[in-house]
């Protein structure tokens, strides 16, 4: 964007927060669908101790919040993806990956 002469440059943090509620309008829907998804998919006590992070190649990430229930996730990886490709379409999902994190 062209400015005139003699104005002002626009602030740039004004700019940024435009672009960042852009972008989160645009996911927000996608993430709370894949979060639904990954509820309805895995025991309710394991939901307090995971978090779906993102899908990037098809592939789904999920924080854990311990080794144990990394493990118990993991013996479990074949019937909650299944589960997961009914819900959001085998199109969408094709693997799941487990690592370590924060969960708040």
């Amino acid at each position: 964007m062209k400015r005139k002469k003699g104005d002002k440059p626009e602030d740039i943090g004004a700019i940024l927060k435009q672009v960042i509620k852009k972008l989160d309008t645009k996911t927000h829907g996608a993430r709370e669908e894949l979060t639904s998804a990954w509820k309805k998919s895995i025991a309710q006590e394991a939901v307090f101790h995971t978090r779906p992070v993102a899908i990037k190649k098809k592939t789904l990430t999920i924080e854990v919040d311990s080794s144990t229930w990394l493990y118990m996730l993991s013996l479990k990886k074949k019937s909650t993806l299944d589960s997961m490709k009914k819900i959001l379409g085998s199109d969408r999902i094709k693997d799941i990956k487990f690592r370590m994190g924060e969960i708040t």
